[in-house]
């Protein structure tokens, strides 16, 4: 965000400074970063922000903020953003900041022409395009990235995470040639991208980086997530089948989560009191099993080199798990 306002200053546009991006969001914990995220319990409680972040609906298929049905919905979700880009004004908007795929609100998967469609309206308004690739880039959807996946290609790619496997602390982004233009001269003009961090360029976590992304690379890791992926997903389509309370599953590659509902027909939810997905996550923790459990959604992240027996021994717990808490609640 830091980069698409001195960009925009830089290029002869430096009233564009909003930020536009999506509720159910999260972008991180520093005042700016949460200024821009839109999970309601994770940012009030540090509220006011600075102005000029701007929020639009995720493209939550499943349950539709404007009632609408995929795909006669014609993508209304990407189509809205224009109208809220013209009643902001496009000369005060820098950039548009998303997760290819929603972690927070629960494994928000959007349609195959959302992306295409925002690509175009960044375009038609000199709009920088962010995707905040931390946890779907490095091979979790299938791709090394999840623009990759989505077939799009944004200005600037937000990546950690799995760019070490978690061995070592580290993020970092990536930009158009285009974008970097505007940030090369002589030290006495003082147009350099004017950032940093206490431990930026730490050797220790670049090399641990830099070995990771060879180990993804050399065992093609992102095709294992592709067809690891596609076993969990015909797990979860047994399950619900059988159990008769997941309403949706979504995801890509190995980023796979479910929704909870107490009537499949009708989409009705579990009672928010109950925590059903958080009843679950505590069961599976009994287990021995880790996942990511909010009130009416669970989803798995397993590493890119689980082996199949491995899979199965997950899904198998967490079926056991959803099962206790089902029999606990008396279905």
């Amino acid at each position: 965000m830091k980069l698409a306002r001195q960009y925009h200053k830089q290029t002869g546009n430096p009233g564009k400074y909003k930020v536009i991006s999506r509720y159910e969001s999260y972008h991180g914990a520093t005042m700016g970063a949460l200024a821009a995220s839109g999970v309601t319990k994770r940012k009030t409680a540090f509220e006011p922000f600075p102005a000029g972040y701007i929020k639009v609906f995720p493209p939550t298929c499943y349950r539709c903020p404007y009632k609408l049905e995929y795909p006669e919905c014609a993508e209304f979700c990407a189509q809205i953003v224009e109208q809220v880009v013209k009643q902001e004004d496009p000369s005060t908007v820098s950039a548009m900041i998303l997760e290819p795929i929603g972690n927070t609100g629960g494994i928000i998967t959007p349609p195959k022409e959302y992306f295409t469609i925002l690509r175009e309206i960044c375009d038609k308004y000199n709009i920088l395009l962010i995707f905040d690739e931390i946890i779907t880039g490095f091979g979790r959807t299938g791709e090394m990235f999840a623009a990759q996946t989505f077939n799009t290609v944004p200005d600037v790619i937000c990546m950690g995470k799995g760019m070490s496997s978690g061995y070592a602390p580290v993020g970092g982004i990536a930009f158009r040639d285009s974008i970097a233009q505007a940030f090369l001269g002589k030290e006495e003009q003082r147009i350099q991208f004017n950032h940093g961090h206490t431990f930026g360029g730490n050797p220790l976590s670049c090399a641990a980086a830099i070995a990771s992304i060879s180990e993804i690379k050399e065992k093609d890791l992102p095709r294992k997530a592709r067809e690891s992926g596609a076993i969990v997903w015909k797990r979860f389509e047994e399950m619900k089948e059988r159990l008769g309370i997941i309403g949706d599953i979504r995801g890509k590659g190995l980023l796979i989560g479910i929704e909870f509902v107490r009537d499949v027909k009708t989409k009705q939810q579990f009672p928010d009191s109950m925590a059903f997905g958080v009843q679950v996550g505590k069961a599976a923790i009994k287990h021995g099993l880790i996942i990511r459990a909010d009130p009416h959604w669970v989803a798995v992240a397993p590493p890119l080199v689980i082996e199949r027996d491995e899979i199965e021994i997950m899904m198998d717990r967490l079926s056991e798990s959803i099962e206790e808490v089902l029999a606990s609640v008396g279905r």
